[in-house]
């Protein structure tokens, strides 16, 4: 091998590190955002009033970031704003969860940062490929909207509730897997702003199913 494929060799390893350093530090960034949304929104009442909207804001939140990700300045903007909306989104569920027990949301935090702490080095570890979750991913994420949906508009189970609670935690868990390997492999370097807001989806679901999963078992 010559020095000039050596260094090329080089140069691409350091390219890779720094999109990993810059997809995971967005990430962070994000997480602290939703964290605050979601501390400074609790009692205020919008979100609690129009759930459906705040829905409908964060899926053109998700568009309008993948639309600016490779605007220099506006696609950092925009990933945290994204993550301060996701949190004004989840604070009725929290305020929900914490007038039963503020240890509850502190467990559910805690048990999504061990878990995706724990799912991700495992697959930069292993180095495995986990692209053949690809289908349970998606057709569970499917099955999931559908079965939610029928459950807040006909069925009003609570039984169900907690069971679709719990298939959300091994879900996003698999998504983890899935998402961070494909991070690995297959995105190109200047997508660390695609890559957070994907890894950031992920963490916010698991949380948001643990959340709710741990409030309807303190009920019990």
């Amino acid at each position: 091998m010559n020095s000039a494929t050596i260094a090329s060799s080089a140069h691409l390893a350091d390219a890779r590190i720094s999109f990993l350093g810059k997809t995971y530090g967005m990430l962070a960034l994000c997480i602290a955002a939703g964290s605050v949304g979601a501390y400074m929104s609790l009692g205020m009442a919008f979100p609690y009033e129009h759930p459906w909207m705040m829905l409908f804001i964060m899926i053109g939140g998700i568009f309008a970031v993948q639309k600016v990700r490779h605007v220099p300045g506006l696609n950092f903007v925009a990933l945290i704003v994204f993550g301060a909306i996701t949190g004004m989104a989840i604070a009725p569920l929290v305020g929900m969860v914490a007038a039963k027990s503020g240890s509850l949301v502190m467990q559910a935090y805690m048990t999504t940062a061990v878990a995706f702490v724990s799912l991700t080095a495992y697959t930069f570890i292993s180095k495995r490929d986990f692209s053949f979750l690809k289908g349970f991913v998606w057709t569970g994420l499917i099955a999931m909207i559908v079965l939610g949906l029928s459950n807040y508009f006909f069925f009003e189970s609570p039984m169900l509730a907690l069971t679709l609670s719990g298939v959300g935690v091994l879900l996003f868990s698999a998504f983890i897997l899935y998402d961070t390997s494909n991070i690995l492999r297959d995105y190109p370097n200047d997508e660390y702003i695609s890559a957070a807001l994907t890894l950031y989806l992920d963490v916010f679901l698991l949380f948001q199913h643990l959340l709710a999963m741990f409030g309807m078992l303190g009920d019990e």
